[in-house]
């Protein structure tokens, strides 16, 4: 049977629908920064890291974005692990601060209701706009607004960061996230518990096995990544 009867979907299983989706989340980066007002986010800031801004949000965006479809592990009714997509989007958070790092999770979270599994919109809510804003929170890792922003290259921004810092939040993230998945079990899947099983164990399960398994694959390259940017000390020379 021919499950994309509008040929909308290309050999990748990425549909040109799906792009004019990511094409109009990474707009929304750009909402309420007109260039006469300097941005209703970044009054204070130059136009030069308003536009660094916006740019890395759109990059992060798409790349979260094409991360998200490379499923390595797809759960039967929501929920899959993939190769550090919220990788991006906890870079960006670090790399730019809290208030940004909140609206690129929000239009993340929207761009995941692409072939999502929607129920109701409180459904929606939980699983999607709820969980995955709480990437935002890793916003609170990065350095202060005046150490960030003398520094022009995002990734140094990152890599200058405190690790331990990256790590703590971001597993508070996934906590909260899971925390988010887990009440829209309770109320929306509890018929799906296997007999005998109470709906909160079933769904406390059922989402912490598969965001473990994501947030495992987060750190790793996260771990990787700040290793690899982060230029090794010179041994002093007695």
């Amino acid at each position: 049977m021919d499950t994309d009867p509008m040929n909308l979907t290309d050999n990748a299983g990425v549909g040109r629908t799906d792009i004019e989706y990511l094409c109009f989340g990474i707009s929304l980066v750009d909402l309420g920064c007109p260039p006469e007002s300097g941005g209703f986010f970044m009054t204070h800031t130059s136009n030069k890291e308003k536009i660094l801004t916006i740019a890395s949000g759109g990059v992060c965006l798409a790349l979260g974005f094409v991360l998200s479809k490379l499923v390595l592990f797809e759960m039967p009714m929501g929920g899959s692990v993939t190769p550090a997509s919220c990788l991006p989007i906890i870079v960006f958070g670090m790399a730019f601060g809290p208030v940004w790092a909140f609206i690129v999770a929000i239009i993340f979270s929207l761009l995941q209701l692409i072939d999502g599994y929607l129920m109701t919109p409180f459904q929606v809510l939980l699983d999607y706009i709820l969980g995955y804003a709480m990437l935002g929170l890793t916003g609170f890792a990065g350095l202060p607004s005046a150490k960030r922003v003398a520094i022009s290259n995002p990734l140094r921004r990152f890599a200058s960061a405190s690790l331990a810092k990256a790590v703590v939040f971001t597993i508070i993230a996934y906590v909260a996230r899971w925390f988010c998945s887990v009440l829209s079990g309770v109320i929306f899947y509890a018929e799906y518990a296997p007999e005998g099983m109470n709906p909160w164990v079933y769904s406390m399960t059922y989402n912490g096995g598969f965001l473990a398994a994501d947030l495992g694959i987060t750190l790793f390259v996260m771990i990787v990544m700040y290793f690899i940017l982060t230029p090794k000390k010179k041994s002093k020379i007695a």
